[in-house]
């Protein structure tokens, strides 16, 4: 049967002498495990079902709600001001103004604006 040290003899054990580890109380595999019970898991499968699924299944329709409410919303005017977007260099792909990820319906282009 394996044997285990005792948590507090655990450090201790590495730097003892091997006639000084059979002096150490140890206990067995058997007597330091234990079983869940069926409550606990009862529980927790209860808490999963009752709480965990109407919380993710209320943060969809929060998200979704708030997603049509932003496409109710006309996008604001483009107004070109110098502070933002200051490009040292063009890209390198394309025109050099359009970045890697470009969205036309969301991001606008310096120097043009909105392109659609």
């Amino acid at each position: 049967m394996a044997r285990l040290l005792r948590g507090g003899q655990f450090a201790r054990g590495f730097h003892t002498t091997a006639r000084a580890m059979d002096e150490v109380v140890v206990q067995t595999v058997e007597q330091r495990s234990h079983s869940t019970g069926e409550a606990s898991e009862n529980l927790w499968k209860n808490i999963s079902y009752f709480v965990g699924l109407p919380a993710i299944a209320l943060s969809m329709l929060n998200v979704y709600l708030k997603h049509k409410e932003e496409e109710e919303h006309e996008r604001p005017e483009f107004v070109p001001m110098p502070y933002l977007k200051i490009m040292n260099k063009p890209f390198p792909w394309g025109d050099g103004k359009h970045s890697l990820f470009h969205n036309p319906k969301v991001n606008y282009v310096p120097g043009i604006g909105w392109e659609e």
